[in-house]
């Protein structure tokens, strides 16, 4: 059975499975970990497939390469001391606690920050680093005073693999609390661009490692380095078991004390730990005593404007940096002192955390801490298509391998995690916002290719095997549509057609019931007698139920009257009478395109949208021309819009950046083609033009679908200027409007003028009506003056390493390819305008439905268990998403729910199509908990305002399997 979604990744080619370079831990051999640790992974039992031709070979460090490493390390620590002393607050200014107190301490935490890949590959940066890792077990073993805290699996694991003499000794010293494990995730990701299901992965897949590997249960959450992290963090990490949250980006000011308590969207607390000076106070400290005390002191008192009891701590470690062996003794000096100020604990962060507990001074600081480098949210710009995409594709490929194995048809959870995990290493905070150099770039997408092939083939496996369990008898083709979300919807379908036998000249849809459903074609192949050959058809498929299906049939016809000419017929290689003319600038300038909620006109001549009425509203949305491409000046590198890192910025940014002018950018609607067309159909309308746009090119193609409520819009951008940005402008007719933008799991109000990143969309409105702006992987968003605006790409380079070598980056290494020069991108978005507010008009699920095509697939005729439309479940509540839906251990089925609102609600019921045997609520590493009461196979529960809530659900297979 041939199975397809109704859009692919842009910018992709297919290539054969293999497993990528940079989709391994490190060895050339990827396995994950072993089968039956609690994050639910196995090891494959075939050998794994070579390393793709294109895969350049590993890089090998001689002495000398090694030598110039630690030279960039030092050097890595000179600018940490040249942050902390140029800072506002640096140390040496006056403490609001003045030193002199005997019980004073300051916490001195020894770490490496792991960078991953960034300047540097994965396996080059493994080579450096894992040395560093012998050098802590050594300094452990020698100086019982020293401690050390290591952040990733992505970076443990590989130490253990390829180390295992050293087990012992590691397991040794992570028993003893010396060497403690942080973070729990298997990189240290970016949580604003990717989505929340996906960081929910990179939890499970890194505390279930350390788990079943070393028995320890991660509670400390690190993102030190992340650039920015929304709101709905909090939650986020409680349920997930973390304790603690340590960062050191995103707060709003420097009158934020060091240690507060981080209150998230739903009201949850949760203890933060904010690092002032960065992560690399206390490192680089002289080896002397003189020089080791002034260090010491300075940073003490540079840390008083922060502090607010009498404990401080400081951090001493550095990009991929090397464990300091002078300071075990001289902490143990420092404390001999007799007028020492403070005393020195060399400690892991539950020892601070533990003393910080006991303190009730803590504030409650709410909302989000962002934004931070705001150029990265539209810097190579495929790599956040490539994981929007490949998100949506590994959970589709969950939900259906849970309703695989709900039939009784296999799990591939191994497969799941092989696939996921080059996904959730590419979402590491520098490489998901897109920074690396080219040859970090090439590596990172092979990893993506890898898990598309993977997930592809999932995906196809599974529904195979679901649809072999299907009654598909009919009087045609069987076309089978699935609904991975959990309501039911009404969207576009597309499918090819092919008949091997002549003469047939048309075709006809029907749809679960009998009835005959509009098909409009998009691209006809005939045979030499006139008969089809293949077809590809869009239809729009309605009522498809919850994670579930609907059967049509394509029934061939020895007639023309489905297929008839004119305007009718569609676009495509089809021919069209001479009235299809009329809608193009043969005979005028203007046209237009609707459906029973839109009417959209379009200048022929420019491709600017003049005029966009919402019919159920009746009211002009458009406050401008919109849809028009603005072109501007961008000196910044990949991190900043409009100007150049200063990568100790650790306060979000509030700079305000309105809608592009005249005579300050070059806009679309400036040159114009003769190409532009409205073209009406059954199933669609659309409007195309193509034309110059300065050096490059612009296109784009505009859709309405009979009975969607939404404006697709494909915009295609040729670009070969240096150092621009790409916004695409809706001026809006609307006066004093407020910003929303969707975050993991929930969506909160946001400033105007600000770029911040979004997850699936953003709405502008007053409350009486408004316009939501969905996007397909370009999280950069911005509402200004009225004028909602998405940021498509940027042309930029590293600029802030070009003259240090730092973290790994070295003159001559090329960041060309970031400048997106000579390349077509594809950038795909959607307006929804509506009456109320967004939550009124649903956002979300419009948001969802537009990341998540409906998946199309045919196949033969056949009997089945199943009927020809079903579905597994019905949410009493559309405020009530289901988040996901996957295998869980020991053949149980997880099942996660939120409110997407901001609204309290009672009584929710889930009724599953199936039976269930028993189900508990479960926190987000699947741990089972509280059991749960069920009364005809429905879950039934309460939800607070953005509350998350995930159920680990054991469903009796399937009878007749």
């Amino acid at each position: 059975m041939r199975c397809l979604r109704s859009h692919g990744t842009a910018n992709r080619k297919r290539e054969e499975l293999s497993m990528p370079h940079c989709g391994t831990t490190g060895d050339e051999n990827y396995s994950p970990p072993r089968e039956g640790w609690r994050g639910g992974l196995s090891r494959r039992k075939d050998p794994p497939p070579k390393a793709a031709p294109s895969t350049p070979p590993k890089r090998g460090f001689s002495r000398e390469s090694l030598l110039q490493w630690r030279l960039l390390s030092m050097f890595t620590v000179l600018c940490i001391f040249i942050f902390i002393g140029t800072s506002d607050s640096a140390p040496g200014q006056s403490s609001s606690q003045p030193p002199g107190r005997g019980k004073d301490t300051l916490w001195f935490i020894p770490h490496t920050h792991w960078e991953g890949a960034v300047f540097k590959t994965r396996e080059e940066f493994l080579e450096i680093g894992l040395p560093n890792i012998l050098k802590a077990l050594y300094l452990l073993k020698k100086y019982p005073n020293y401690r050390f805290v290591l952040d990733q699996v992505a970076y443990v694991k590989p130490f253990l693999e390829r180390y295992p003499q050293e087990e012992a000794t590691f397991r040794k010293f992570v028993a003893e609390g010396r060497l403690q494990l942080v973070g729990g995730m298997n990189i240290m990701p970016d949580d604003n661009m990717p989505g929340g299901e996906s960081f929910v992965r990179q939890v499970m897949y890194g505390k279930g490692y350390y788990r079943e590997k070393l028995g320890v249960d991660v509670t400390v959450g690190w993102l030190l380095d992340t650039f920015g992290h929304h709101a709905q963090m909090p939650q986020i990490l409680k349920l997930a078991g973390f304790k603690s949250f340590w960062f050191f980006r995103g707060v709003s000011s420097l009158d934020v004390p060091s240690e507060f308590l981080w209150q998230g969207i739903d009201g949850t607390q949760i203890p933060a730990f904010w690092l002032p000076h960065g992560y690399g106070l206390l490192y680089g400290s002289p080896g002397d005593r003189l020089g080791f005390e002034r260090f010491m002191q300075d940073r003490f008192e540079g840390l008083g404007r922060f502090a607010r009891g009498t404990d401080r701590v400081g951090l001493a470690g550095a990009d991929v940096s090397e464990p300091e062996e002078h300071v075990p003794a001289m902490v143990e000096e420092f404390n001999r002192k007799s007028d020492a100020t403070f005393t020195l604990r060399l400690g892991v962060p539950t020892d601070f955390e533990a003393v910080v507990a006991k303190r009730s001074d803590r504030p409650v600081i709410s909302g989000e801490l962002n934004p931070l480098f705001q150029g990265v949210y539209s810097s190579r710009i495929e790599i956040k298509q490539w994981y929007r995409s490949l998100e949506a594709l590994l959970t589709t490929a969950e939900k259906l391998g849970a309703l695989a194995g709900w039939m009784g048809l296999p799990r591939e959870e191994g497969s799941l995690w092989r696939a996921w995990e080059p996904v959730l290493f590419n979402l590491t905070h520098d490489l998901a916002s897109g920074v690396m150099t080219d040859h970090v770039y090439e590596d990172t997408l092979r990893g993506y290719q890898f898990s598309q092939r993977l997930g592809d083939q999932m995906v196809e496996e599974s529904l195979n095997g679901i649809s072999s369990k299907v009654d598909t008898r009919g009087n045609g083709i069987p076309v089978l549509v699935f609904n991975t979300l959990g309501w039911t919807r009404t969207d576009k379908a597309e499918v090819e057609i092919g008949f091997s036998e002549g003469g047939v000249l048309g075709l006809k849809l029907t749809g679960p019931d009998g009835q005959s459903i509009p098909v409009q074609v998009l691209a006809a192949e005939h045979y030499g007698d006139g008969g089809l050959k293949q077809a590809k058809i869009a239809f729009v498929a309605r009522g498809v139920p919850a994670l579930g299906y609907s059967v049509y049939q394509a029934v061939p016809e020895r007639s023309r009257g489905e297929l008839k000419s004119g305007k009718e017929t569609g676009v495509g290689d089809v021919d069209f009478s001479s009235d299809w003319w009329t809608g193009s600038t043969a005979q005028q300038d203007s046209g237009s395109i609707e459906n029973q909620y839109y009417r959209a006109t379009f200048n022929l001549w420019t491709g600017e949208m003049t005029s966009l009425i919402d019919k159920e509203g009746s009211w002009e949305v458009l406050g401008g021309p919109a849809n028009v491409i603005a072109r501007e000046p961008d000196g910044g590198d990949f991190w900043e819009l409009y100007g150049q890192l200063h990568g100790g910025r650790n306060i979000a940014m509030t700079q305000k950046h309105s809608p592009p002018r005249p005579g300050m950018a070059v806009f679309s609607n400036q040159q114009v083609s003769g190409s532009g067309k409205a073209r009406s159909g059954p199933v669609f309308s659309e409007y195309s033009v193509s034309h110059p746009f300065g050096s490059g090119q612009f296109a784009t193609t505009v859709r309405v679908y009979s009975g969607v409520k939404r404006i697709e819009v494909s915009t295609r951008i040729l670009n070969n200027e240096k150092f621009v940005r790409y916004r695409a402008l809706f001026p809006t007719s609307i006066k004093k409007g407020q910003g929303v933008h969707e975050i993991p799991f929930g969506a909160i109000e946001r400033p105007s003028g600000l770029e911040f990143p979004a997850q699936n969309w953003v709405d502008y409105g007053d409350g009486k009506k408004g316009v939501t702006l969905i996007n397909r992987g370009i999280p950069g968003n911005n509402v200004a003056d009225g004028t909602l605006m998405l940021s498509l790409l940027r042309s930029a380079t590293i600029g802030a390493y070009s003259s240090a070598p730092v973290g790994g980056f070295e003159p001559g290494i090329s960041s060309d390819s970031g400048l997106e020069l000579g390349k077509v991108l594809t950038l795909q978005y959607a307006l929804v305008p509506h009456s109320g507010d967004w939550r009124d008009a649903a956002a979300y699920r419009a948001g969802m439905e537009f990341n998540h095509p409906l998946i199309i697939c045919k196949g033969a005729q056949h009997g089945g268990i199943l009927p020809k439309r079903w579905g597994l479940l019905e949410v009493s509540h559309p405020n009530v998403v289901t988040s996901t839906l996957k295998p869980g251990r020991g053949g149980t089925t997880v099942v996660r729910f939120y409110e997407a609102t901001g609204k309290a609600t009672t009584g929710v019921k889930i009724k599953f199509q199936a039976k269930i045997i028993v189900a508990n609520e479960a926190n987000l590493m699947e741990d089972a908990g509280r059991k749960l009461g069920i009364q005809n196979d429905t879950l039934q529960f309460d939800l607070g305002p953005y509350e998350i809530k995930t159920f680990q659900v054991q469903l009796q297979q399937m009878q007749g399997h």
